[in-house]
């Protein structure tokens, strides 16, 4: 038993002092390499990664000069290098220890894209040497931050439509703001000729509304292009509102009165006979009582204007009332002379009726070539008899002995026969005693 009690303290004894043994040389091990390390290789290489981009404008001639840095993510932007240096100072350096910085020339005084160069240092002063950078150059835009006013806004509402009969007036839609205001690089608000905001909803419309805080809104130039709004700031607010005004809309034929008819005439005949460049007006109104119209009017004609060359032009009055879908602003009026014929016939027989009584009455005119028109069946026979050609003085008040009146010519026995032009005869009035 004695002899296990002593092998055993043997035991216990070698392996205290062979596990001090084992720390004692890993100790001037490590000594022995920082030693090594420091006096033979003074100097090591180091890469570094994720070291952030700095840019700064303070005293440079670009902010003295009104320039602002305009390119996006920037700090986003890192750097990676391997450098150089004293063991003892950047072996233990990490992307805090080190500063990544572009670096502004002296001769950057316009607005433009520039590329600069980017210099890696020590806050502290410690020196290395750059083995290796990447990037080594950024390309960066400057230019000069301006606001703009009065950029007009126009509505789009591609899902919004109007109820059956009725129309959106897309020329009275109303945006609230009209107008907005833009900051950003001078070079960009030059290119803005307008603004669109977009309005997403899917209606249908049977009355006027109003869609509100609207802020999908497109920047465009005069030629429709979009432009990028990256770097602009907005000034929308809670957004928009839309104003849509919802009109009541009609379609209606033309029609056309006569004026200056004698009593039998076939006036709805002649009607028929007059035709339109365009046959009917497309019209809308916000109230709805323009349904209530059966045809639209261009005007009046005077019978005896109308010649087989007849064609005239009407202009479109809406009085103001009504909105022009069509876009029509005028209607051509001409004759269609088919199935119809014209005579010039010569008339003697020109009586004076209801003449003032103080007065004798001669007809100096002793005929008048008069033109009628008409169905060819009807013109085809007609001779003087059956024209009646009266110079009718009711209400005239005679103050010359000698003077000229328009006399009426009608057909009494022929409807749809009149004369063409005006006609006057001289008449000699004589004074009576009575």
């Amino acid at each position: 038993m004695s002899f296990f009690r002593s092998l055993k303290k043997k035991i216990n004894w070698l392996i205290r002092h062979e596990f001090r043994s084992l720390i004692y040389s890993a100790v001037i091990a490590i000594f022995a390499w920082f030693l090594i390390s420091v006096t033979i290789y003074p100097t090591t290489p180091k890469t570094i990664r994720d070291i952030p981009l700095t840019i700064s404008l303070a005293g440079t001639a670009a902010e003295e000069n009104g320039l602002s840095i305009i390119t996006k993510d920037l700090d986003q932007v890192t750097v990676t290098v391997t450098i150089t240096g004293s063991r003892s100072q950047i072996g233990s350096f990490t992307a805090d220890n080190l500063v990544a910085e572009a670096v502004i020339p002296k001769n950057i005084t316009e607005a433009g894209e520039y590329t600069l160069s980017i210099l890696v240092t020590n806050p502290e002063g410690v020196s290395f040497t750059v083995d290796s950078q990447s990037p080594k150059t950024i390309d960066v835009t400057f230019d000069r931050i301006q606001t703009i006013h009065d950029i007009p806004v126009q509505a789009n509402l591609p899902n919004v439509r109007a109820a059956e009969n009725m129309t959106l007036d897309t020329q009275g839609i109303e945006c609230m703001p009209e107008t907005l205001s833009i900051t950003g690089p001078a070079t960009t608000l030059e290119l803005i000729d307008h603004a669109v905001i977009n309005v997403p909803d899917t209606m249908e419309l049977s009355s006027a509304y109003t869609f509100t805080n609207c802020t999908d809104l497109v920047l465009y130039d005069q030629d429709g292009a979009e432009i990028d709004q990256s770097a602009l700031q907005l000034a929308i607010g809670n957004g928009f509102n839309v104003k849509v005004p919802v009109y009541t809309k009609v379609t209606l034929p033309f029609d056309i009165s006569l004026t200056y008819v004698p009593n039998g005439f076939d006036t709805e005949f002649l009607l028929r006979r007059l035709k339109f460049s365009t046959e009917e007006i497309t019209l809308a109104a916000q109230n709805s009582s323009i349904t209530d119209l059966t045809s639209w009017n261009l005007g009046s004609i005077v019978l005896s204007s109308i010649d087989t060359d007849y064609q005239k032009t009407f202009d479109i009055d809406t009085r103001g009332q009504y909105s022009n879908l069509s876009g029509i602003t005028t209607v051509q009026v001409s004759l269609d002379m088919d199935g119809l014929s014209s005579k010039t016939i010569r008339v003697t027989d020109i009586p004076v009726v209801n003449a003032p009584s103080s007065y004798k009455y001669s007809v100096v005119t002793r005929s008048l070539n008069v033109t009628v028109i008409g169905p060819e069946e009807d013109i085809q026979n007609l001779t003087e008899k059956d024209l009646l050609v009266t110079a009718d003085l009711t209400g005239y008040n005679v103050k010359d002995a000698s003077f000229e009146h328009e006399v009426t010519v009608t057909a009494p026995d022929h409807s749809r026969v009149w004369a063409s032009g005006s006609y006057t005869v001289w008449i000699d009035a004589e004074e009576t005693d009575e």
